[in-house]
C-alpha cells in the first residue's frame, strides 16, 4: 500500500486551505486549480508523522504485504525536501539536514510501528527539474541517509505538477529511446547504496526493461500506465 499526503496538491473544490511547509501556492497556470497553502504548524506536523505510522500499522493488520511512502512528485514529503517549496526557520526547514527531517522521521515512524521484519520502501524523487528545486545531489544524499537507516526499497521517479517529469514532459531523445526517465540516475547511485532500487516511468518494452536489468542499472521494473491500459501486460511481457 502506497502512503501519501498531498500537502498544498490538491484542487481547489476540494480543500479551500491546504497545507505544506511553507505559505508558498504552486506556480504558473496551476494557481487557477490550486488554493495557496498555509504553513504547517510544528504540532501538526508532528500529528501527520504520526499518522503515517498508524496508517502503516493499520496496513500490516489488513493484510497488506508492505508500504510505500510516498516521497516523490511534489506530494508533502516532496515539498518539505524541495528548497523552494520548504522556506521554514525552524528545524523542519532551511539545510538539506533540517528539509529531510520530515521523511526522516515519517520512515523512523512507520518502522517502529510495524517492525523491523515488514517491507517499507519510498517512492522519491531523482530531481523536481523546476528552478530552485530539489536537485540530483541533494536526492543522492537523502537515498544515502535512508539506506543508513535500512529502508528496504527505493523507487526512483521525477518531477512535480509543475514539472510533469514522470509523465514524459520534455523528455530528451537519448532518454526515449532507452523508455525509462530516471534510468541514468539510478545507475549514478547504483554503487553508492545498497537499497534494492526500482526504475518507473516510460518503460514500454520487455527488451528495454531486461536490458535495465541485464546493466544493473535497478533491481526491479515499475509499471504503471501500460497496466492502467492492459492488466495482463506482465503476463504477456
Amino acid at each position: 500500500m502506497q502512503l501519501n499526503h498531498p500537502g498544498k496538491q490538491i484542487p481547489k473544490f476540494l480543500s479551500k486551505e491546504p497545507v505544506a511547509p511553507s505559505a508558498i501556492p504552486l506556480g504558473g497556470a496551476l494557481q487557477a486549480s490550486f488554493n495557496c497553502p498555509r504553513a504547517l504548524h510544528d504540532n501538526e506536523i508532528n500529528h501527520i508523522i504520526d499518522a503515517f505510522a498508524t496508517s502503516a500499522r493499520l496496513a500490516k493488520e489488513a493484510g497488506f504485504d508492505g508500504i510505500q511512502i510516498h516521497g516523490a512528485h511534489g506530494y508533502l514529503v516532496s515539498q518539505f525536501l524541495s528548497p523552494h517549496h520548504n522556506q521554514r526557520k525552524d528545524k523542519w526547514g532551511g539545510s538539506l539536514k533540517n528539509r529531510m527531517r520530515f521523511v526522516e522521521s515519517v520512515y523512523s515512524a512507520i518502522r517502529k510501528a510495524v517492525g523491523d521484519d515488514f517491507p517499507v520502501g519510498i517512492k522519491l524523487n531523482s530531481a523536481d527539474y523546476s528552478k530552485g528545486g530539489f536537485s540530483h545531489e541533494e536526492a543522492m544524499q537523502v537515498i544515502s541517509r535512508l539506506g543508513e537507516l535500512n529502508i528496504d526499497l527505493i523507487e526512483i521517479s521525477g518531477g512535480t505538477y509543475e514539472s510533469p517529469k514522470m509523465m514524459g514532459h520534455k523528455i530528451a531523445e537519448s532518454t526515449q529511446k532507452r523508455e525509462a526517465y530516471f534510468l541514468e540516475f539510478a545507475e549514478s547511485i547504483r554503487d553508492k547504496v545498497n537499497v534494492p532500487l526500482v526504475v518507473t516511468g516510460g518503460f514500454r518494452s520487455a527488451e528495454a526493461m531486461q536490458h535495465a536489468l541485464d546493466q544493473n542499472a535497478c533491481d526491479m521494473i515499475g509499471l504503471a500506465r501500460p497496466l492502467a491500459i492492459d492488466p495482463k501486460v506482465g503476463q504477456k511481457l
